[in-house]
């Protein structure tokens, strides 16, 4: 029953009571009138001086948090009211289900306490808005309000690096690019060259300039050093989407889940890289903005935060929005992972134009049949053999997602730890 009606069923009560100690007398009608007119009243006082001016604060141990890690939440709860309170209670709407505390403030107007959210999945995750709530001893009349949520939470995939049980050729695929690295390390030019018409002053090179005589300038910076390019493929055609109406494949959870380990293990080893998703869906409304893009000031540099919000696109086509602008920071001569369900005939004549400007690519697929584990080479490959076939010609190797045994999530709850 909303406050409204509560007020309105009071008021009846006490004009019946009222009405029929007038009309009939007696102690047990006066008593009950009297009982009735202090519930009104005590309903009135509530609904006029009840909490004003709510004050939430969260704090999280961290922004970015892995799949199913456990995640403590301290909540600070502050407000103004006139009268004492027997009881209130919070509802939170967090991202793993809905937490309730209750309080017995009196006169107190502060609290704080701590609650654990677990088994959350991969996603970029926002408190919804909850309630306060406070009434009476025996809960006649009751109120509540609207709190504010809005705080953030990323969970990213779950990563861990290429291990030695892992296959000899991914582990060969990474000492590769670190020995290219290395070798466009050893080869660049000095630091500092002769000064040039044009150069600014703030780059001069005093120390090279007193010992030459000559005026010497810092090079400016380059991206001459080999590195690694992940493209995460979202094109629907790329995947057997088993659910259209939510977009959701177990194939496309292992693509992202393998281009974690490739992020971990590039910053482990110090490999620069290049993270690029690519689906196309320009059509998302304002939720879908806020997921993928709210946490780009602050977290943009990091691949991890991206992967938290990748979905497959609802477009078939992406011939739009997969283009090879994006390859014009990455180095010639680098490595480029493709992570897809299977190939489709736009990626396969993108990958086809990285192989023509001098990279090289290597295709990684979650929908295929595997050999052993030593052989990763594709086999019994259902979908699309001409693309396969046309891009082996091309000297581009082809593999299976290397699945990696992660811990289990567990399941989505919240739990109270107290203050």
């Amino acid at each position: 029953m909303t406050a409204l009606g509560q007020r309105m069923l009071s008021a009846v009560l006490v004009v019946a009571l009222a009405s029929l100690y007038q009309w009939h007398g007696g102690k047990a009608a006066l008593f009950l009138s009297i009982m009735a007119c202090l519930m009104f009243i005590g309903g009135l006082l509530l609904h006029w001086f009840g909490p004003r001016r709510i004050h939430i604060r969260r704090k999280i141990h961290a922004n970015r948090i892995e799949a199913g890690e456990r995640v403590r939440v301290q909540v600070e709860l502050e407000f103004e009211c006139r009268i004492p309170l027997l009881w209130i209670v919070l509802c939170e709407n967090s991202p793993a289900g809905v937490h309730r505390k209750l309080f017995f403030p009196g006169t107190r107007r502060k609290f704080s306490y701590q609650y654990e959210c677990s088994g959350l999945r991969r996603g970029v995750y926002r408190w919804d808005t909850g309630r306060l709530y406070w009434g009476d001893l025996f809960g006649w009349n009751t109120h509540s309000t609207e709190t504010a949520g809005g705080t953030p939470l990323i969970v990213v995939p779950q990563a861990s690096a290429w291990g030695e049980g892992d296959s000899a050729e991914f582990a060969a695929m990474i000492e590769g690019t670190l020995s290219e690295r290395r070798n466009s390390q050893g080869n660049r030019s000095p630091e500092f060259r002769e000064y040039q018409q044009g150069d600014p002053l703030g780059r001069i090179h005093w120390k090279s300039t007193a010992k030459t005589g000559q005026l010497q300038t810092f090079l400016p910076d380059t991206t001459d050093l080999a590195s690694l390019g992940i493209l995460v493929y979202e094109g629907a055609s790329g995947y057997e989407v088993k659910q259209p109406e939510t977009m959701e494949a177990p194939a496309f959870e292992r693509v992202v889940g393998a281009a974690a380990r490739w992020i971990h293990t590039a910053e482990r080893d110090d490999i620069p890289y290049h993270l690029w998703m690519e689906g196309g869906d320009k059509s998302r409304n304002e939720q879908d903005q806020w997921r993928h893009g709210s946490f780009q000031a602050d977290n943009e540099c990091h691949g991890l935060d991206r992967l938290a919000g990748a979905r497959i696109s609802t477009a078939q086509s992406v011939s739009v929005s997969l283009r090879t602008e994006m390859l014009d920071g990455l180095a010639r001569g680098s490595r480029i992972v493709v992570l897809t369900g299977k190939i489709d005939q736009v990626l396969t004549e993108w990958i086809i134009t990285a192989m023509g400007s001098g990279y090289r690519v290597e295709v990684q697929l979650a929908e295929t049949n595997q050999l052993g584990s030593k052989d990763r080479f594709m086999t019994g490959i259902e979908h699309d053999s001409s693309s396969i076939e046309r891009l082996r010609h091309t000297g581009v190797l082809i593999q299976a997602v290397t699945d990696v045994a992660l811990s289990s999530l567990g399941k989505v709850e919240v739990t109270d730890v107290g203050a």
